[in-house]
């Protein structure tokens, strides 16, 4: 599975649209404003995936005693087994929750990003990796899929491209998180910004090793690895 995740409004709103082989298969959209404490309605929290014809397929829900009980202390990690803050739900369009996205915190430098979804728990490592942003997906010890992302970015349009194998094809769920990530990590709250901006990032800490370079030659093959870094390439070129 390679999907690519485009963000088409930043000015107002957060639009996205998903394409698999150059064809839209979702549509998304997230609050333009992100609150930055755990309280606050659920509508400044929601985020909606839709069908290509706009027919709602996933959604969030955000629980805010909840997730304001797991941020109060800042420590928790150390008397408990994990501290699991931003908590999302996710509903299916027949209202049934079908899974859950969190940020857990183990230790000092240990962190990642969980998805739970259909009895199935995916574990996401973050890594800066210079001109690239890259998420390492594990399933146990075996890795299943990559997002990577281009610290370019013009007209705050952020953009991404998700590779995973068939060990995890759910195309739905994947694209959802593609959006949950850019609203808690490359979300412009209530910005309205025209022109380029480029952030050359590093990230090295226990979980760096996580992220396997070669993953996505090895996986899916050397033309589709050189594709990658021609679309990072790409970014930095737009005008």
């Amino acid at each position: 599975m390679i999907l690519e995740v485009k963000q088409v409004t930043a000015n107002g709103k957060n639009n996205f649209e998903i394409f698999e082989n150059g064809q839209i298969i979702f549509r998304a959209q997230t609050p333009f404003y992100k609150l930055v404490t755990p309280i606050g309605r659920n509508a400044f929290h929601t985020l909606t995936l839709t069908d290509a014809s706009g027919q709602e397929v996933l959604r969030t829900e955000y629980n805010v005693a909840e997730n304001l009980a797991a941020s109060v202390v800042p420590l928790s990690w150390m008397f408990t087994d994990s501290k699991k803050i931003r908590r999302y739900s996710v509903i299916n369009n027949r209202g049934y929750c079908v899974g859950t996205f969190y940020f857990e915190q183990t230790g000092v430098a240990d962190t990642r990003t969980v998805i739970e979804y259909q009895g199935r728990t995916l574990a996401c490592y973050k890594r800066g990796a210079g001109k690239k942003e890259i998420v390492a997906f594990y399933e146990g010890d075996v890795q299943v899929g990559q997002l990577t992302k281009p610290n370019c970015v013009k007209d705050l349009l952020d953009c991404y491209l998700l590779h995973f194998t068939d060990y995890f094809p759910f195309r739905d769920i994947v694209s959802l998180f593609a959006v949950y990530y850019d609203f808690m990590y490359h979300s412009n709250s209530g910005k309205i910004y025209k022109g380029k901006q480029i952030n050359l990032n590093y990230t090295f800490d226990k979980n760096s090793k996580m992220c396997n370079k070669k993953f996505i030659a090895e996986t899916f093959g050397k033309d589709e690895d050189e594709r990658v870094e021609q679309y990072i390439k790409d970014a930095y070129k737009k005008k």
